[in-house]
């Protein structure tokens, strides 16, 4: 103990003024490192919650369109109109938030539900017609959109794959050591999936 006294009393102003310039400065990148880690795992965080949301949001308004097919005509058009709107603005941010090739699949299911009901609509109730929401959106199509949307009536896309991709990139913003990151990141292997 008293050899590391005297060594202390035994240094030279400049000698403290640099001991003490490299403390301050080890400590100074500590601070700012953990801060910084602290500001990265927020913001994370909050993209982890917003693209949940925003793939929650694409895969319940393909699932409605699927189980809108069960109501009677006379109460399906204000649902249907009500996830056009929904479709719109979830598209849009998917387009301009997410990875490209899963906003994709999202988008794509999505549109491939929105198709598919519309075709049915005009085979099973071509007496009904569609609702005012939908016939105004594709009259507001150019014709390439239009024959774009019509390859998403033969398109089978697999609302499991959908989920598996989306998860797997969820998991990106999970910590890395995570449990709930290998979980996400894990294939679903049921046999049975909500609405294939």
């Amino acid at each position: 103990m008293s050899g590391w006294l005297d060594a202390w009393h035994s240094l030279t102003p400049g000698q403290g003024t640099i001991l003490g310039g490299a403390f301050v400065l080890t400590a100074g990148i500590i601070a700012f490192g953990t801060g910084a880690l602290d500001r990265r795992s927020e913001a994370k965080r909050y993209h982890y919650e917003e693209m949940k949301t925003l793939y929650a949001e694409a895969l319940r308004i393909g699932r409605d369109l699927e189980i809108v097919k069960a109501l009677p005509p006379h109460d399906r058009a204000p649902i249907i109109t009500e996830k056009v709107d929904a479709m719109q603005r979830v598209i849009s941010q998917l387009a301009l938030t997410g990875n490209y090739r899963t906003a994709d699949l999202a988008i794509a299911y999505t549109y491939q539900q929105s198709v598919q009901l519309a075709g049915w609509t005009r085979e099973v109730e071509s007496d009904v017609g569609l609702p005012e929401q939908i016939q105004k959106w594709f009259d507001s199509l150019t014709d390439e959109e239009q024959a774009a949307l019509r390859n998403y009536q033969d398109v089978n896309i697999n609302r499991r794959d959908v989920v598996q991709t989306v998860r797997k990139e969820l998991a990106l913003y999970v910590p890395q050591w995570s449990r709930h990151r290998r979980v996400l990141r894990k294939t679903i292997k049921a046999k049975r999936f909500a609405l294939n």
